[in-house]
């Protein structure tokens, strides 16, 4: 049955197209025992090329799918010893006289690297010494001057002082005999008034009788008148006479008031004697001490002048010079003998070394690229002076990464000028990173290069190079899938 349908189909296409194929051809394709044959399309020699083609296009999709293109960023580097390349700058302001190294000579720590001109210290060196001998020669004419000077007070004190002690001792030995006579006189004086006033109290009594009895008398006619006025004018007399005698004993405490009063004059005049004593001892200390001041003065202000004269030589020893502080190798010299520096201007960098110290890369990204970078991470550092295509690079892993874009100024510190690290970062931040390098003894260089021995030198510091850090892996298909969002707009 299929067959005949086979058959029928042919002869009306053969009718249809009449002449369109070869009449031998008709007839046997129209021949009852060819029928159960098939019929040979493709020849078997043609398939090999569709099944490489097809063998191609399913190992491309599988690669596609399973494969992995390593994501890479690319930055800028330098081989160093970690965080030893130090600027050396001038000590002092001045003209560099002499330079001892020139860029790539080795160094050692308190080697002597360059000189500078410091006329202006010495001239304030020269000063400070002409002002100590002005202030010494002062010190010794006035110390001769105050030693005369104080013998002439000490003799003048010490013959005030005899002076003083005389009265002192006099007013002290004559007071209490002055006193005790003076009240002596007084005391028998007013004894001897003392008696005299009892005894003419006692006539009183006797005058006055008499008195009275004669003007009796007189009245009788017994005596005269002039009788009568003589007993009147005694007992009278008598009378007064008391009057005397108490005036005369008042006088007396007067007297002994004022003897007391001259006792205590030559009390307070021994006590007065004893404070110009006091006053001469105080007088002379405080000139001592007045003169020990201005000595002292004059002993500081030279003390003073002799530590200026001692730092300005210090200063010139150590400040005319640039010594090295470290082991290692001048890296740039950025001055030349005859030019002027200020104080802390750059001389150059050196390539502090110890024989502990082992190379490090260091290497500079955009934050953008930077920020993908993780501790760990496998890169590859090719120096300048080597070729890629040939030698690859050193291997190296990520020590460390900044979390912010360095400054300038920490990493010029770092590679050992501002100019190396001109040529190696770009405009804008950058990250720096820290790489170790994988040791390999069995190169020339000491270090593991991604495909080959590496070259036959050795890699020294300050050497720039290019750095390549894996920092992701991919599928082939990832990338045409953006493109094709592209192409359709959708996302």
């Amino acid at each position: 049955m299929p067959n005949a349908l086979f058959i029928f189909g042919v002869t009306m296409v053969t009718a249809q197209k009449n002449n369109i194929f070869r009449k031998e051809a008709l007839d046997r394709l129209s021949s009852p025992e060819r029928l159960d044959q098939l019929m040979q399309v493709v020849q078997p020699k043609k398939w090999i090329p569709l099944a490489a083609l097809g063998s191609l296009v399913a190992v491309g999709v599988a690669w596609s799918v399973y494969g992995r293109i390593p994501i890479t960023v690319n930055g800028q580097g330098v081989v160093v010893f970690p965080s030893k390349v130090v600027p050396f700058q001038s000590p002092s302001s001045g003209q560099i006289l002499n330079l001892f190294v020139r860029p790539g000579d080795r160094v050692k720590k308190g080697q002597v690297i360059a000189t500078i001109d410091q006329t202006e210290l010495q001239e304030k060196l020269d000063m400070a010494r002409a002002k100590l001998l002005q202030l010494q020669e002062q010190d010794r004419s006035a110390n001769s001057l105050q030693a005369q000077r104080t013998v002439l007070d000490q003799g003048a004190t010490q013959q005030q002082r005899q002076a003083l002690l005389q009265s002192l001792d006099t007013t002290k030995s004559v007071t209490p005999i002055l006193r005790e006579k003076g009240l002596e006189s007084i005391r028998q004086e007013r004894r001897t008034l003392e008696q005299q006033l009892e005894t003419t109290r006692k006539l009183v009594p006797t005058f006055q009788e008499r008195f009275e009895l004669r003007q009796q008398l007189r009245r009788e006619g017994a005596v005269s008148t002039d009788t009568v006025l003589q007993a009147e004018q005694e007992f009278l007399n008598s009378k007064s006479r008391i009057n005397e005698i108490q005036s005369q004993l008042k006088q007396l405490d007067v007297k002994e008031a004022d003897a007391q009063r001259q006792y205590l004059a030559n009390l307070n005049a021994t006590k007065e004697l004893q404070a110009q004593l006091a006053t001469l001892d105080t007088k002379l200390a405080s000139q001592a001490e007045q003169d020990l001041a201005i000595a002292t003065n004059r002993k500081k202000e030279i003390q003073e002048t002799e530590r200026a004269i001692a730092q300005l030589k210090s200063q010139l020893k150590d400040r005319n010079k640039v010594i090295s502080s470290f082991n290692g190798q001048i890296l740039e010299l950025t001055v030349v003998p005859g030019q002027s520096l200020e104080e802390g201007a750059r001389i150059g960098t050196i390539q502090a070394q110890d024989s502990t110290d082992k190379l490090v890369g260091v290497a500079f990204f955009p934050v953008s690229e930077g920020k993908k970078i993780q501790k760990g991470m496998e890169l590859q550092i090719t120096p300048s002076t080597v070729k890629r295509e040939r030698f690859g690079g050193i291997i190296a892993k990520v020590t460390s990464v900044s979390s912010f874009p360095v400054t300038k100024e920490s990493a010029s510190s770092v590679v050992g000028g501002a100019e190396i690290l001109q040529g190696l970062t770009s405009q804008g931040p950058q990250i720096q990173v820290f790489a170790e390098l994988d040791a390999d003894p069995s190169t020339k260089s000491g270090f593991r290069w991604s495909s080959s021995k590496g070259p036959e030198a050795k890699v020294t510091s300050g050497t720039t190079s290019s750095v390549r850090v894996k920092v992701d892996e991919q599928s082939p298909i990832s990338f045409v899938f953006p493109i094709l969002r592209s192409w359709s707009g959708m996302y």
